[in-house]
Parts: C-alpha cells; structure tokens; sequence
C-alpha cells in the first residue's frame, strides 16, 4: 500500500475538507484557506451542509454528493462528529482522511477509545487510510497539497525547498524542528503529523517516502514504538537507498512512556530494541529537535566523506583542544599531519601556532585572511583529509572576507566541509548558510553532526551490519 499512501496523502488528485468554514481564520477554515492560496492544483471540494460555497469552494451537504473519486479528505469538525464523518467517507470511497480533532485514546479515564476503534474499524473494513485522530495534518511542498491547519507553514514568502522528508507523531515537535530548519535555510518537501497513529505510523510514512528520488533525508519523532519489524525494514531500506535515517524518540523512562500515553494514547515500548535496530542499520538516534536540525542541516548538503579523518582549521587554540575531546567522543580521527603538509603551512603563522591538527592559524588571520586562504587549499587538496571543519568566532569587522574565503573552497572541494562560527553579530553564520555551507554557532555541535555523517556513511546497496 506505501505507493498508494504516497500519492495519497501527498499527491492527491482530489481534496475534500469536511466540515469546512467558510472563516479562514478558524482551524476548521484554514486547510481550505492553505489550499487555495498556496496554489494546490488539483480538484477541490467542500462538504458544509448548511453552506452551497465556502471560501469561493462549492459546497455538498455530503461527501457522497461529491462528483468524482476523493483521493484525501481533510476532516475538520469536532471529536464527537469524527467516527460518522470516517464512516461516511469510507461508505463513498475515498482513498485517505485526515483527523484534526483530539479526545480520543489520549483522553483521560478512556473516555476517547471507544470513538478511536470505531475509526480504527472503519480502516480495517473499507481500506481506507487514516492519519491522526489527534494530528495537525501533512503536506508536499512541490504539489502544493497544504493539508493542515499549522500556522508554521502560513508565513510570507516562498517557503525554502531541501530534499527532506520529516514526520512526527507530535504536531509542535515537528513544527518547531520544522521551524528551526527553516531560520537555517532549510525546507522539507513532505511532512506529516501522525498524532494517534489509529492507522497511518511515523515508520509508515518515511518508508513510503524512501525510494523517492526527491527525498535525501529522512527525518522522524516517535513517540510509540510496537513494530520492530517495520522499524528494521525501514531502517534497512533506508541504508539500502544511501540516505541517512535521522530518529527522535520519547518514552524511554518511565516518566516519558507515562507523558506519551497521555499524549498520543502510545506505548514507549523496548526502548533497548529501539536502538539497537538503528545502530545495525547505521540509522541515527537524534537526542533532541536541535540535534535533528543540525543533522539535517549537514546531511541535505548531500556530500560524504571518504573516512573519519578530520582537519581542523580554527583561529582559537581552546576551541581547538574542545574539537579534539569530542571527535574522540564520537569517533573521529583528528591526527597531525605529515611534516611535509605542516611544513607548506608554516612559514604562513606566527612562530607560536600550531601546524599539527588542529591547525591554530591564531588571530593573525583577522588582519591577514590569506592565511586561512591558503591554509584551506591545503587541507582540501590533502589526501589526509576526509573533512574539514573551520572554527572561527567573533571577528565581524573581518567577517565579510572571511566568509568569502570559507564559501569559495566549500565550492572547490567535494569533501564535507563545515564551519563553526561562534558569537559576533551572527550575520556570518546567516551569510555562510545561505550560500550552502552548513555553519553551527558551537563547534563541538558541529564535530557531533560529522561523527554522525561518518557513521552513516553507508554507500547505496552496501549489506547491514552484522550482529
């Protein structure tokens, strides 16, 4: 069924928003309000029995008066009014729905799980797929099929494009890593909330979207975790594919499973089993919504390093001894180079810098850059070097010209290359981001998100790991 999901939910021939305002303020008239103004193309309808137009939208007192075959119903009316609106649209055939409404299996003293299985019913006798109850909705950048109430995605502008999947059980925990990926530049061309997952999972969604020539990151939270096995074969396609699998998961206490369950209605389930399915496949276990920004953030530059090796060109001695600690941390090989490489970098610094890795080009290059110049041409071209980081700070009166130097050997080299830029203005950062670079404000952030790229370095086809 994952080719169907796909077009589903997020190729869909035909919209019908049940229970539409004619009010695009109100949650019940912002989907069709999105939909209209965001430019989806394809046939759009609304059922409103007491309306003949909404929002400029003909309107059928029934989804079963509504000419043609519905691929996605987006259904908006109260919780109560739920379970016959799914019964209805199943009745007519249409292909998938979306459920905003919450007060079903998260409700408390169970008062929402009779609704819930009634709609989990209607799946199992019609076909018919189901994403929430309890979810703010989906949608695909590139088909303009804005299926959702969130505010997040109603900002001005064109919203920014990367080859990004991301789906999460939690609406605000998908919005707000939505939203911080979008200050840095990036976008996400399919997501989806899956709230209560009565039918439709996280795991589901992402394989769906894996073998997607269009999609190069894969991005999810979890909250429930009761399949193992579509878990590991979504992991194993995903490695299968060359694309890195980036997770965030809760309910790994017994405080968060208790948090879920009143949450989605989930199960934490083996959170042991959890991580050990990732680490055969080379999946990662993002520990927060900023680490899964920062993995995006390197992983949609689409570039792999050859090893673990990393140099590292930085203006501060410190920054570089806390580089060092980390990458050891995670794996990373920060090793001086050969005397025959330090010796082209030396007559270049002050008879008090480093050559070794890291390279302590000191703050000699605020009023000379050509050192950092000539420096990155050097590790770039060095067969010692698998990625370079560069770890600058501060220095906003030189930033101009040292940005120029940081994005003109990104462009040069194939091999990863990152910067962290830590304090100043922060103009540098949005400046290096927006010419490509993937640019961090803390330089152990940024040394974390290559020990991840490294570890999922896995090349398309290549077996899991054993064990």
């Amino acid at each position: 069924m994952t080719g169907d999901l796909v077009q589903l939910l997020f190729d869909p021939r035909s919209i019908v928003v049940y229970g539409a305002s004619s009010d695009p303020e109100k949650l019940s008239g912002r989907p069709l309000d999105y939909l209209k103004r965001l430019g989806y193309a394809g046939q759009l309808y609304a059922v409103n029995p007491r309306r003949d137009v909404v929002q400029g939208v003909p309107a059928h007192a029934d989804v079963n008066d509504v000419p043609g075959p519905v691929d996605l119903a987006v259904i908006v009316v109260p919780a109560d009014k739920v379970p016959e609106a799914i019964e209805r649209c199943a009745a007519a055939g249409v292909g998938a729905a979306t459920v905003f409404a919450s007060g079903f299996s998260e409700a408390p003293d169970g008062v929402g799980v009779a609704a819930q299985e009634r709609i989990a019913a209607a799946v199992r006798e019609s076909g018919m797929r189901v994403i929430g109850p309890n979810c703010l909705g989906t949608f695909s950048l590139h088909q303009r099929a804005f299926a959702t109430f969130s505010t997040a995605f109603d900002v001005p502008g064109d919203l920014p494009d990367s080859p990004i999947a991301l789906a999460s059980q939690s609406g605000a925990v998908g919005t707000f890593t939505y939203s911080a990926m979008t200050a840095l530049g990036l976008g996400v061309r399919y997501f989806a909330n899956t709230g209560n997952e009565v039918d439709v999972s996280v795991v589901e969604v992402l394989d769906a979207l894996v073998d997607r020539d269009d999609v190069e990151v894969l991005l999810g939270h979890l909250e429930g975790f009761t399949d193992p096995a579509a878990l590991d074969r979504l992991a194993a396609r995903a490695a299968g594919a060359g694309k890195p699998l980036v997770l965030l998961k809760s309910g790994r206490t017994p405080v968060g499973d208790r948090a879920i369950a009143a949450h989605t209605g989930s199960r934490g389930g083996d959170d042991a089993q959890f991580d050990e399915i990732l680490a055969h496949h080379r999946a990662v276990r993002a520990q927060s919504m900023e680490e899964m920004t920062d993995l995006a953030l390197l992983f949609a530059s689409g570039r792999r390093p050859g090893g673990r090796r990393v140099s590292v060109v930085t203006q501060s001695g410190g920054a570089g001894a806390l580089v060092g600690d980390v990458a050891v941390d995670v794996g990373l090989e920060i090793e001086p180079w050969r005397d025959e490489t330090r010796q082209l970098v030396a007559p270049l610094l002050p008879f008090f810098a480093s050559t070794a890795n890291p390279i302590d080009l000191t703050g000699a290059l605020i009023n000379d850059p050509s050192i950092l110049d000539t420096t990155l041409r050097i590790a770039c071209e060095s067969d010692e070097t698998d990625v370079v980081l560069v770890v600058l700070g501060n220095s906003d009166k030189a930033a101009a010209e040292l940005v120029e130097v940081c994005v003109r050997h990104h462009r040069a080299t194939d091999k990863p290359f990152v910067v962290a830029w830590s304090g100043g203005s922060g103009q540098a950062r949005t400046d290096l981001i927006a010419a490509g670079v993937p640019t961090y404000a803390e330089p152990t952030r940024a040394v974390r998100a290559i020990g991840h790229l490294a570890d999922v370095n896995v090349v398309a086809g290549e077996p899991a790991l054993a064990g």
